[in-house]
């Protein structure tokens, strides 16, 4: 049972979204990367609030499938932020 419990918070550890405030992923002319990394961290915030699933308490497979989903939803929500920021992808 341990050794299942440990295994799954592995697996869901490496499904995480990333959001990378370092200033490098974004771009905008003219912003320099101080400005750009304080708006990474706010979409980054305003992105890990941005997600609702029921939580079903079923475990499993069930969470797997709902963690993914809130996942995608924080990546949405942090790109639109960037993007309503006036950000571009710096890299396609």
């Amino acid at each position: 049972m341990r050794l299942a419990l440990l295994g799954g918070l592995v697996l869901l550890a490496g499904c995480a979204p990333h959001f990378d405030v370092g200033g490098g992923e974004w771009a905008k002319a003219g912003s320099a990367v101080q400005q750009t990394t304080l708006d990474e961290m706010d979409c980054a915030r305003t992105a890990s609030r941005a997600y609702w699933t029921p939580d079903l308490v079923l475990g499993g497979l069930v969470d797997v499938v709902r963690v993914k989903v809130e996942d995608a939803q924080m990546t949405s929500a942090f790109s639109e932020c960037m993007r309503g920021k006036g950000y571009q992808p710096a890299r396609s």
